[in-house]
């Protein structure tokens, strides 16, 4: 069970899981929004929790966090100094970073503020350029309007990413892309027969339509800022830690450009792909994910 922690003026919802003498893992969820760390904690809180010390923070006024008003701002710093704030209230000397999607983005930034206060890096299909992301997320979208039978829709959207170079663009036909997709949408993201675990989950919460609110708004305040289209690359070149990335061989969010961005930038790097996982590997494939990410910090710590 998760209790709340006063970080920085907002009550930010944590689970602390496994002993206080474990090595410390912090789990940086994706969005930006989403369901917090729900769906990590219901599939890995019980598994790393056995070697590890788990604190998974539901990000600021993200989820169970306190709500960020309307007229409230909100930066990519914010979210970093409450991860710090964090780490010192709890009396952690320093932890792995194991970040998922747009998690990773905010893990880059982290260590480059903060190095002292980490160890390891993982992350687990990152998006280091939402731009990248979202055309490779569109040029699936595409490919699947044509596996349903759309073939005019889905080359109408192959020649579009061939013309079009400005993010905005993109990210307005991926919006489209994926409406006119619309129950077959999560298709892209998965690749098991089970497409909607993340909206099983957030249904099950009390109060969901609430926190699906508070979500939204903090989606919508970080696109809206512009500063998540702006790459990391060249802030991953400074992260000098052992650094593992997980990749699902059928996710979209992880292309192929950021791979090799991440192994021609980051020194002491390792790339491990699960062959039966696209976006959720944690989900998909649970144990060998566990089984991964433990033996590689056993070996680097």
């Amino acid at each position: 069970m998760g209790q709340y922690y006063k970080i920085r003026e907002k009550n930010i919802y944590t689970e602390v899981l496994g002993e206080d003498s474990s090595p410390v893992l912090l789990f940086i969820h994706g969005g930006p929004g989403g369901i917090g760390t729900a769906d990590f904690i219901k599939y890995q809180g019980h598994r790393l929790s056995k070697k590890f010390k788990i604190v998974a923070p539901d990000q600021r006024g993200v989820w169970r966090s306190e709500e960020i008003l309307e007229e409230e701002h909100i930066s990519l710093e914010d979210i970093i100094e409450d991860f710090e704030e964090l780490r010192k209230k709890l009396h952690i000397n320093k932890w792995s970073l194991l970040s998922h999607s747009f998690g990773g983005y905010l893990a880059v930034l982290y260590a480059n503020l903060y190095p002292d206060s980490i160890e390891c890096m993982i992350y687990e299909c990152p998006s280091f350029d939402f731009s990248l992301s979202e055309r490779s997320m569109l040029n699936s979208a595409a490919k699947e309007l044509i596996k349903l039978g759309n073939e005019v829709l889905g080359k109408g959207y192959f020649k579009a990413l061939k013309e079009i170079t400005d993010y905005k663009e993109v990210h307005k036909l991926l919006m489209k892309a994926l409406n006119e997709l619309g129950e077959n949408c999560n298709n892209i993201m998965w690749f098991g027969e089970d497409k909607q675990i993340i909206e099983k989950i957030a249904i099950s919460t009390k109060d969901a339509g609430n926190l699906w609110g508070k979500s939204t708004n903090i989606r919508i305040k970080l696109l809206k800022d512009g500063r998540v289209y702006n790459h990391v690359f060249n802030e991953l070149s400074n992260v000098n830690k052992p650094s593992l990335l997980i990749k699902g061989k059928h996710d979209p969010i992880t292309c192929d450009i950021q791979i090799e961005e991440f192994r021609n930038r980051v020194r002491d790097k390792q790339v491990v792909t699960f062959d039966f996982s696209g976006h959720y590997v944690r989900i998909e494939e649970p144990d060998k994910y566990c089984q991964v990410i433990t033996n590689y910090i056993h070996n680097n710590m």
